[in-house]
């Protein structure tokens, strides 16, 4: 028996999300089934993140015991050579056993794009909130350093989701202004359901004046997911790097750097 360690990299437009439902098909789903051909034998998934429909990942962290015989650096092409062209093995390595993903990982670094205008280069559409808002960028990074930090994030967390936790601790919030487009890149060592994609949302209310940092904080300190204004929609979120190592502002410089695109330039 081996534990392989697998990084994927999706378009998640015509998935269902990350993690394998009945009705729908997942990225998850796909990648069993692709092992299933591969070495025929049911095989579980191990994942970090349970990303939602429509949501990309350029650094999902996965693991998976096998008896296969194919050597953990050559899982990379022969799952390349099964899955379809929107799921890409990135990395395969073999890993030690007791080795988990979920367990040693100290957080990760979600990207966000969205636009001012309200239309979008064809090739950027699927991956652009298009707000059609005027955004002052001064306004979004206050209310950004609100929400930096440990805090009970409950008035973020999405509907319907499973309980847990909601103090969180977020290193830090970045926004990046490149003509109508905002980058916003969030680092934290944990996120509850739809919380970067909330954030998102209240950062752009940000921006147009119709929230404050004052507001943001009695907003928090409510408790309350009804207090909050809109869920920023699922195509501009994508989840760009997992951390296995406490995290450094150069970490995240360096994530930021990467040839990520459209997220990272």
């Amino acid at each position: 028996m081996k534990n392989i360690w697998i990084t994927l990299s999706y378009d998640g437009t015509t998935f269902g999300g990350f993690q394998r439902q009945e009705n729908r098909m997942t990225v998850q789903e796909m990648v069993e089934n692709c092992l299933l051909e591969l070495t025929g034998k049911k095989t579980t998934l191990y994942f970090v993140a349970r990303t939602d429909a429509g949501v990309h990942a350029y650094g999902q962290e996965c693991t998976f015991y096998t008896e296969s015989t194919i050597p953990g650096g050559r899982f990379i092409y022969a799952m390349n050579a099964h899955l379809p062209y929107t799921i890409r093995v990135t990395a395969s390595r073999e890993v030690d056993m007791d080795f988990s993903v979920r367990r040693r990982n100290f957080g990760k670094t979600y990207g966000y794009l969205l636009s001012e205008e309200r239309e979008a280069s064809p090739f950027l559409k699927p991956y652009v909130w298009r707000t059609g808002k005027k955004l002052d960028l001064s306004l979004m990074e206050s209310a950004a350093q609100v929400l930096e930090g440990t805090h009970d994030f409950t008035s973020f967390r999405g509907n319907n989701s499973v309980p847990s936790d909601p103090v969180r601790k977020i290193h830090e919030i970045r926004i990046l202004k490149d003509g109508p487009l905002f980058r916003i890149y969030v680092t934290g060592e944990g996120f509850l359901y739809h919380m970067v994609r909330n954030i998102a949302g209240a950062l752009v209310d940000a921006g147009t004046g119709a929230l404050t940092p004052a507001d943001i904080e009695r907003i928090m300190a409510a408790r309350d997911r009804r207090q909050l204004g809109m869920t920023a929609p699922a195509e501009g979120l994508c989840l760009l790097r997992v951390y296995f190592r406490p995290i450094t502002k150069e970490d995240v410089d360096e994530t930021l750097h990467r040839p990520l695109y459209p997220w990272c330039l």
